[in-house]
């Protein structure tokens, strides 16, 4: 008999960055970004490095100091988030962190990055509008071009103002 998928107790409290009660298995995702900006946290607001990744499906991730150095690391050593782009990571659950007196569960960026075949490609500005063409003709759909293009936030509202114009 299949086992039934068991929900996490910190499912009830929405968030809107990744936590250990949103992964299964360990994950294995590309950086688009890292922004530095205020967070609303358990804690109150602060301002933290934030991971934003190229699936937009997945939530992005706080990232604590040790989590900071490993991809400094994986950037050759760069102390600037704007260097950690398109680094690679595989994100897992450590169910031994310590905070305060406590010990819970945290997500930890590997020591070693993943092998990911697959690169995303750059879209060249003057290409917007043949992607765009692309889409509209039914052969992709945006979330199917993500998969294959490092399309930012910026290149996504210009493909959706171009499929507007219909």
């Amino acid at each position: 008999m299949k086992e039934q998928k068991k929900t996490h107790w910190k499912k009830a409290y929405k968030s809107d960055y990744l936590g250990a009660s949103d992964i299964d298995a360990e994950l294995q995702v590309t950086i688009r970004e890292v922004v530095f900006k205020e967070c609303k946290l358990a804690t109150g607001r602060q301002m933290c490095n934030v991971a934003i990744f190229t699936d937009n499906r997945i939530k992005p991730m706080i990232l604590n100091v040790t989590n900071s150095k490993i991809i400094k690391k994986f950037a050759k050593n760069s102390p600037y988030i704007e260097d950690w782009k398109g680094i690679n990571v595989s994100i897992y659950v450590d169910r031994n962190v310590r905070f305060g007196k406590d010990t819970v569960e945290g997500l930890r960026i590997r020591s070693t990055q993943p092998d990911m075949r697959v690169k995303l490609k750059e879209v060249p500005a003057d290409k917007i509008d043949n992607l765009i063409s692309f889409i509209k003709s039914g052969k992709k759909t945006l979330e199917e071009m993500k998969k294959i293009y490092l399309i930012t936030p910026e290149i996504q509202s210009k493909i959706k103002e171009g499929l507007k114009d219909e």
